[in-house]
């Protein structure tokens, strides 16, 4: 009888010891956790460790030559953007004028499994792991809802001067929009008016991740 006690027991905490393994590998899949991680900013990769920023050579480096190249004349730029296009996506790239190292990333658009996005994030992810791992502490603004909400102040000018004061404005934050059903469609943080990064979102699964870089 103890023999049999003994042996269920051991079967009791094996099943618990993969229960809680299971549970803390899938958990970030199950459940949506209120935390208060830092907020997305624009020095981060957005694309296996590459970033805004980094240059063309870096970009072969980390994932070779790209399958077709195209170019287009930029007026903005005076010179030719070029579109990276790989079997997972495309990479956009602009003419050198933030650094001298040539051309640099402004654009990632990843729409296949397989490649790591903003925090380690790939096509086929629970829109779930998105928001577990980007900060959430949801508020509501308005009529807005945010994930979360960062405010700052303008810089001074004219117009503020004349009214004495400063206004504050919302430039860093988080947000969820949802389709016709109520379903979540897209994900999106924003560092400024300038950088930013979207996950798109079909039944529950991220099928498109885009980051973007307004510079011009």
């Amino acid at each position: 009888m103890r023999k049999k006690i003994s042996v269920l027991l051991s079967i009791f905490v094996v099943i618990t010891i993969i229960a809680m393994g299971m549970f803390l590998i899938f958990k970030d899949d199950l459940f949506v956790f209120r935390n208060n991680k830092p907020i997305y900013t624009r020095d981060e990769p957005v694309l296996i460790g590459l970033k805004f920023g980094s240059t063309k050579g870096e970009l072969i480096k980390k994932l070779g030559n790209p399958k077709k190249v195209k170019k287009e004349w930029w007026g903005v730029y005076s010179d030719y953007v070029e579109y990276c296009y790989y079997d997972w996506g495309v990479v956009w790239l602009a003419p050198g004028v933030e650094n001298d190292l040539g051309k640099y990333i402004i654009y990632v658009e990843i729409n296949k499994r397989g490649i790591k996005g903003p925090r380690g994030i790939e096509v086929g992810d629970s829109y779930k792991r998105v928001l577990n791992k980007f900060r959430y502490s949801p508020e509501k603004i308005g009529n807005n809802e945010y994930l979360y909400c960062i405010k700052s102040e303008t810089e001074d000018n004219s117009f503020e001067k004349t009214l004495g004061m400063k206004f504050n404005r919302t430039e860093k934050f988080g947000g969820v929009s949802y389709n016709k059903k109520g379903e979540v469609d897209s994900i999106f943080y924003q560092d400024s008016l300038y950088y930013g990064i979207e996950f798109k979102i079909s039944k529950g699964r991220v099928k498109q991740i885009v980051a973007y870089h307004h510079d011009n």
